[in-house]
């Protein structure tokens, strides 16, 4: 039976590995040299955020073993009709190991990542979608926006 449960900053070397698996899934990675900084950046981010509340990472547990997970960035920009606190939540990192795919975990996932973007009173969530990711999305009401850009720097 899967549990559902919020990582702690005890989590972090699972998250790490985690971290790195779903990069390697995505094909994000392209080489060790590059994990290696990956892991340190994570490490870094991750000792931070996880111990402020401004990342929130929810996990599936199949016993003591991880088998998803997804997580909410929190962060305030300036308020505007839409978002009157100015409170957004960027939900990311949702990742199922293959072997447990196809069994509703994503979408138990994803619905505790938007209920806790709710608590936190965010009065918009955003997030970048697969196409495997998608139909979960679209069962919430998300809908593709084509006005996002992004610049890397």
């Amino acid at each position: 039976m899967i549990a559902y449960r919020k990582a702690t900053t005890d989590d972090i070397d699972a998250l790490l590995k985690l971290r790195i698996d779903f990069l390697r899934d995505a094909k994000n990675i392209q080489n060790e040299g590059e994990e290696a900084i990956l892991i340190q950046a994570n490490k870094n981010f991750l000792s931070q955020s996880l111990a402020d509340g401004s990342f929130i990472q929810w996990l599936a547990m199949d016993g003591a073993e991880i088998v998803g997970s997804s997580s909410v960035s929190l962060y305030v920009l300036p308020p505007n009709a839409m978002r009157l606190s100015g409170k957004v939540a960027y939900i990311g990192n949702m990742f199922t190991y293959p072997a447990h795919r196809k069994q509703g975990i994503a979408t138990k996932l994803f619905a505790l990542a938007v209920d806790s973007a709710k608590a936190a009173g965010c009065g918009e969530v955003c997030l970048d979608a697969t196409e495997m990711g998608r139909p979960i999305y679209e069962k919430y009401g998300f809908q593709k926006s084509e006005d996002a850009m992004h610049y890397c720097i």
